[in-house]
């Protein structure tokens, strides 16, 4: 469901599981506009071991940072980092995902 890559209006996006990143910046996930990639982490740190996260969780977290890579590429800088929107679409994107027919 997560992919590796798409393309954006001419921008290709890498989307890449990266658990160390998050972990240090104390993140599920990030767009990294200047580097036109997702960063997704799937494992937590708890204690001294790595424990997955639900299958659900990133998905939405993917959904999530996708709507702040849609609203950047479409010159929408004054909503691309307003969170509460970004997690509202982000959230129904994933919903219509997963439920479809």
């Amino acid at each position: 469901m997560i992919p590796k890559q798409f393309n954006i209006l001419g921008h290709e996006i890498a989307v890449e599981i990266d658990n160390e990143y998050c972990h240090q910046h104390s993140c599920l996930g990030r767009f990294l506009y200047y580097e036109n990639k997702i960063v997704l982490a799937d494992k937590y740190k708890a204690k001294k071991n790595w424990v997955k996260y639900k299958e659900s969780i990133v998905e939405h977290t993917f959904y999530h940072e996708l709507t702040h890579c849609l609203l950047y590429h479409t010159g929408h800088q004054d909503l691309w980092l307003d969170e509460q929107l970004v997690d509202a679409v982000g959230g129904l994107l994933h919903q219509f995902e997963i439920t479809k027919k």
